[in-house]
């Protein structure tokens, strides 16, 4: 495996930073929370934690590309499930705005898919660019879902 201390740094950096932005929003919206709501976002960390460090405790790209794909499995899962929950909230007028929402977020995320894609390539990033993309669309979706389980906090069980 190659690997390039500079670029994994940087994939870090961009991670935390998609991820910090993430739990800035959701820390302005606690104005709002419902007290008696679930703590969704927490049990959603709890869940997939295992499968982000099966990523991190890989030894090849091959296995981390593995580990990888069975977290974007799981992602896609959970935004789902919270995108149903969330339907189920929010009313008529609110489903026709969310689904509007969750269709931009959709074209947002092929568009942002192939900037991905386009951009971390084995000629310009190497062995581990692979990995890169699967890494940086994982955040993308994993910011979504924080986004919409924030929604969540609102509503009562």
């Amino acid at each position: 495996m190659v690997f390039n201390h500079r670029r994994h740094t940087r994939w870090q950096w961009m991670r935390a930073a998609c991820l910090g932005a993430a739990m800035l929003a959701s820390t302005a919206a606690m104005a709002v929370d419902n007290p008696d709501a679930p703590d969704r976002l927490a049990a959603f960390e709890q869940r997939i934690q295992p499968l982000e460090a099966a990523v991190a405790n890989q030894n090849t790209t091959a296995d981390m590309l593995r580990a990888s794909s069975a977290y974007a499995k799981q992602l896609d899962v959970e935004l789902n499930q919270t995108y149903r929950e969330l339907m189920a909230k929010v009313g008529a007028t609110g489903a026709q705005k969310l689904r509007a929402s969750q269709r931009n977020w959709l074209a947002f995320m092929t568009t942002e898919a192939a900037f991905i894609d386009g951009t971390w390539n084995a000629k310009d990033f190497g062995s581990t660019s692979a990995l890169s993309r699967s890494e940086y669309r994982n955040s993308v979706t994993k910011a979504r879902i924080v986004q919409l389980l924030d929604y969540l906090r609102s509503y009562p069980l």
